[in-house]
C-alpha cells in the first residue's frame, strides 16, 4: 500500500487543550497572548495550527505555568473518554509495537510530523520529526509527544511498558 505524506501545514488540536490547562490553573488568554495567538483561538469547533502556531502555543504553555513538568502532565492523560479515534486505535491494538506503527501512520496521513519507530532486539526506539519545522522543537512539545506515547502504551499494556532510557537533546536541568 503506499501512503501520500499530507503535503499541508496543519495540526489538529485538541478541544480539550483549553480545559485542561484551566484544571492546571494555567491562564489560556495568558498562554493565547504570549504564543501570539487569536484570543479564541482554542475556542474554534475545529482548531488546525501551523507548526510555527503549535509550536508557539506550546512554548507559551511552558512559559505560562512556570512548571517544568507541565509537558509530562499534559502528555499523560489517565482518562480513556479524552482519548482520540487514534488514540483508541492504539490502545486496542494486539501489541506496543503495532500500536506505534499505526500512530505512525495516522500522523503520516494528517499532519506534516513522522513518528519514526526503529526495533533493535527489546528495545524500540520513537523519534517525533515535525517536517516543516523551523528551529527546535519546544520542550514542552517533546515532553508531551514522550509521555503521551508511554502512557498509551502502559495504558494499552496494563502499565507493562517501561522506557528503558530518555534520551534529549538539550540541557539537563529540572530533573
Amino acid at each position: 500500500m503506499s501512503v501520500t505524506k499530507a503535503m499541508s501545514d496543519r495540526f489538529k488540536v485538541s478541544r480539550l487543550l483549553a480545559g485542561r490547562l484551566r484544571e492546571r490553573k494555567i491562564s489560556v488568554p495568558t498562554v493565547l497572548r504570549h504564543a501570539g495567538l487569536p484570543s479564541h483561538f482554542l475556542e474554534q469547533e475545529r482548531i488546525y495550527a501551523t507548526t510555527s502556531e503549535l509550536f508557539a502555543l506550546w512554548k507559551a504553555i511552558g512559559e505560562v505555568s512556570g512548571d517544568p513538568a507541565i509537558g509530562l502532565k499534559l502528555g499523560s492523560e489517565p482518562r480513556f473518554e479524552r482519548y482520540d479515534a487514534t488514540e483508541i486505535t492504539a490502545v486496542c491494538s494486539r501489541s506496543y509495537r503495532d500500536a506505534l506503527q499505526r500512530i505512525a501512520l495516522c500522523k503520516e496521513l494528517t499532519c506534516p510530523e513522522e513518528i519514526r519507530v526503529r526495533s533493535n532486539g527489546d528495545e524500540t526506539t520513537i523519534e517525533f520529526v515535525f517536517l516543516q519545522a523551523e528551529g527546535r522543537e519546544p520542550e514542552v512539545l517533546v515532553d508531551v509527544c514522550s509521555s503521551w506515547v508511554v502512557c498509551l502504551g502502559q495504558r494499552g499494556t496494563g502499565g507493562q511498558i517501561k522506557p528503558v532510557r530518555l534520551e534529549l537533546m538539550r540541557p539537563p536541568r529540572n530533573r
